[in-house]
């Protein structure tokens, strides 16, 4: 029997594998391009034809009048490398023969492949041993070895067993692992092969000394930040989310987390964290256009860090049509501060839908985390001194103390072009009397969102929002806690806030109750354009008896540009389809 041990020659450095097709660098691949020789392939399947290829010589050399004697010369080693090529596919048998034709007055080469019967594996043999070995890690990539019993030989899944072993030793600080034995052993007689690869972790390092070079946080408030331990057994996926924590806090403008395994003293690896101040200040300016809002201009500035401390302050200011706000807030990060803070705020703000205004003057202060399951939770005491006026009467003034807790979380699987995904939000807030309030008032409100991609690649959209209050007199609410219903991001077809309960003048005052649904579905057309078509229902009322929904339909066009989705809509009431509305709007669906 004819014993070739494989596996010994192919781990070497120079050794091919399928992955040459798909490694080339771009100077060989353009080398490649710019000759005018073309090849063609005959007798090899698609994947076999493209690895023979990829296996071939460099072009470049090769023109329409290049001498006999170096495209002979040529021939010879591209028939060699492709039999190596073939070899790498499973077919130990396969032979090539390359003939130089004129093509459009141009030399071509014609590869004629006999390929034969493939090499099948026969027998796979992997063992994982050492400190590592009942790892959840390690298990799963011995519990799928490279092969079954009865597949082609083809060696790219042999390749990246290994990687994917090595990987994974490396990263979870297995750096002494080595392979006990790696081979493949193919008998090209009888067209079998035999499959072994023993890996021995070894030992498993340790965090060591951890030094950090930054000259914003004090020690104090810097260690809440540093999640890397001293002893703490090394995994490259806790330096990664060490590196986001600080690049996520808003102080640094790079960071650097530098793991010295070549330093490494006693199985324990030195950290190097290095973190460069950002700038203190930013701004921001935007002049913008909304269905709802009209024209409108906003600034920002942000402060982000005021004290040693890691304090932040964020100030922002809005002026347009139908709404003009001021707003500051203090926010301190507290003992888990990627995920924990406190803020406190004080804001204004101005509105005027025509039929109802507002004035409206607020201070409150939070405490925000987000836990373990991704819900970003508030607690918060909002203090509200707003003036609320329905055109043609007198003004309402409330003074409330608000305490209320509220709940979120989005799910999806691409933050900007989101293919599947869910949003769910809750909140809950209530004044009393006898609580520095001049009306007692208890409201809660809930949304939901849910986005699918469907088998033919289309969208389905389905969202609803609901709210209620519990009051004595709608008059006395102030617009804020009114709920109205109608626009761009309630129900189309509609003018922004137009749907509510009504007084005797006919002017929209709100509603104590809210409920809103949405159906939308958007098809693909051609590149990154779809079309959408929806149809939208809601309504705010005084009493359940009362609601009565109102419906818009539309369709519009969707495209994904660099900065995420931008929807383009025209829709009309049910009840007046001679009314249309357009809408313009740009952000991820999610």
């Amino acid at each position: 029997m004819k014993r070739i041990v494989w596996g010994l020659c192919l781990l070497g450095a120079s050794a091919p594998t399928t992955a040459a097709f798909f490694q080339q660098t771009e100077k060989e691949a353009a080398a490649k391009a710019e000759s005018p020789v073309k090849v063609t392939v005959q007798g090899a399947g698609e994947s076999l034809a493209e690895n023979l290829k990829a296996f071939m010589p460099s072009l470049r050399n090769l023109q329409c009048d290049s001498p006999a004697e170096r495209v002979g010369r040529f021939i010879e080693s591209a028939e060699e490398k492709m039999l190596e090529g073939a070899e790498a596919m499973g077919y130990y048998a396969a032979r090539v023969h390359i003939t130089p034709v004129q093509q459009a007055n141009c030399l071509a080469l014609n590869v004629a492949v006999q390929p034969g019967e493939p090499v099948k594996v026969t027998q796979v043999d992997v063992q994982v041993t050492g400190e590592g070995v009942d790892l959840p890690a390690f298990r799963e990539i011995a519990a799928k070895p490279p092969y079954q019993p009865g597949e082609v030989l083809v060696h790219q899944p042999y390749e990246d067993f290994k990687t994917s072993l090595s990987r994974t030793a490396n990263n979870l600080g297995f750096f002494d692992a080595q392979y006990l034995a790696r081979e493949i052993r193919v008998n090209p007689d009888t067209r079998q092969a035999q499959v072994q690869v023993h890996f021995d972790t070894g030992k498993r390092y340790r965090i060591g000394q951890v030094t950090v070079a930054q000259d914003i946080l004090d020690q104090k408030r810097l260690k809440r930040y540093i999640r890397l331990r001293e002893g703490d057994t090394f995994d490259v996926e806790v330096i990664l989310k060490q590196q986001r924590i600080l690049e996520g806090s808003s102080f640094y403008s790079d960071v650097q987390v530098n793991s010295r395994f070549r330093d490494a003293k006693d199985g324990k690896v030195p950290v190097e964290i290095t973190a460069e101040r950002r700038k203190r200040y930013s701004y921001t300016g935007k002049l913008g256009y909304g269905t709802d809002t009209g024209v409108r201009v906003e600034a920002g500035m942000d402060i982000h860090w005021v004290n040693s401390k890691g304090h932040k302050i964020a100030a922002k200011g809005k002026a347009g049509v139908r709404e003009q706000s001021a707003e500051m807030t203090y926010k301190v990060p507290l003992w888990e501060p990627e995920h924990e803070y406190t803020s406190a705020s004080i804001g204004w703000r101005k509105s005027d839908n025509d039929d109802i205004k507002s004035n409206a003057f607020k201070l409150g202060v939070d405490y925000n985390r987000r836990n373990d399951s991704g819900w970003q939770q508030t607690v918060f005491i909002n203090y509200l001194d707003e003036t609320t006026q329905v055109v043609g009467e007198e003004a309402t003034e409330s003074r409330l103390t608000l305490l209320g807790a509220r709940a979120k979380k989005t799910q999806s699987d691409d933050p900007l072009f989101p293919r599947d995904g869910w949003l769910l939000a809750a909140e809950v807030q209530g004044a009393h009397k006898s609580l520095l309030s001049d009306q007692s008032v208890l409201q809660g409100k809930v949304q939901g969102k849910y986005l699918r991609t469907l088998s033919n690649q289309g969208k389905l959209i389905v969202q609803g929002s609901a709210g209620s209050t519990l009051t004595n007199d709608l008059d006395e609410m102030p617009k804020s806690l009114r709920f109205f219903a109608g626009g761009q991001n309630s129900v189309r077809g509609y003018d922004f806030e137009s749907i509510g309960e009504t007084n005797d003048d006919d002017e929209v005052v709100g509603g104590k109750h809210s409920l809103t649904a949405s159906l939308e579905y958007e098809h693909p057309l051609v590149d990154k354009w779809s079309a959408a078509a929806f149809v939208d229902a809601g309504d705010a009322f005084d009493q359940p008896a009362d609601a009565a929904l109102k419906v818009g339909v539309g369709v519009g066009v969707r495209w994904k540009s660099p900065l995420g989705p931008v929807r383009a809509d025209i829709a009309v009431p049910t009840d007046d389809a001679r009314d249309p509305h357009f809408y313009f709007s740009l952000g991820p669906d999610l």
